[in-house]
C-alpha cells in the first residue's frame, strides 16, 4: 500500500506544509499506467525517499533553530531569516532553495554562537 501525505513522509520539513507535495502527489498519479498496489507503492516509496535526501538542508535548519538558538532567542534565528529577499524566502516555502540561497541563509552575523551552532551540527540528522 502506498503511503502518502504526512505518514508517508510528504511535508515540507521546515514548515509542516503538506498540500504542495499533495498536489505533486496527485500530478504523479495522474502519469501512472500501473494503478495496483505494488506499483504506486514503489513510485511513492522512491519519491519520498528522493524528497528526504534532496530536504536535508531543512532538517539541518531545524537543528539550527530548535538546538543552537537559547530557548528565549530562537526568535532570532526568524527574524534573521525573514530580513532575506522575498524570493529567496518563497523559494523556501516551496522547498526549491538554490546553493546560492542556502549560503545566504548561513550569511552574516550568527543570531547563534558559534559554539552551540556547531554543537547542532554534529547532533544527529535522523
Amino acid at each position: 500500500m502506498a503511503r502518502l501525505g504526512l505518514r508517508g513522509g510528504f511535508f515540507h520539513p521546515t514548515t509542516s506544509y503538506s498540500l504542495p507535495d499533495a498536489v505533486a502527489n496527485a500530478a504523479l498519479l495522474a502519469q501512472q499506467d500501473e494503478l495496483t498496489s505494488e506499483a504506486l507503492h514503489a513510485v511513492f516509496h522512491k519519491r519520498a525517499q528522493q524528497l528526504w535526501q534532496d530536504r536535508a538542508f531543512f532538517r539541518l535548519l531545524n537543528r539550527m533553530l530548535f538546538y543552537a538558538a537559547e530557548p528565549d532567542q530562537a526568535y532570532r534565528v526568524l527574524e534573521h531569516f525573514y530580513r532575506l529577499p522575498p524570493a529567496v524566502i518563497s523559494r523556501f516555502y516551496a522547498a526549491q532553495l538554490s546553493g546560492f540561497d542556502k549560503v545566504r541563509i548561513f550569511s552574516g552575523k550568527p543570531p547563534v554562537s558559534i559554539g552551540r551552532a556547531l554543537s547542532a551540527l554534529r547532533r544527529s540528522a535522523a
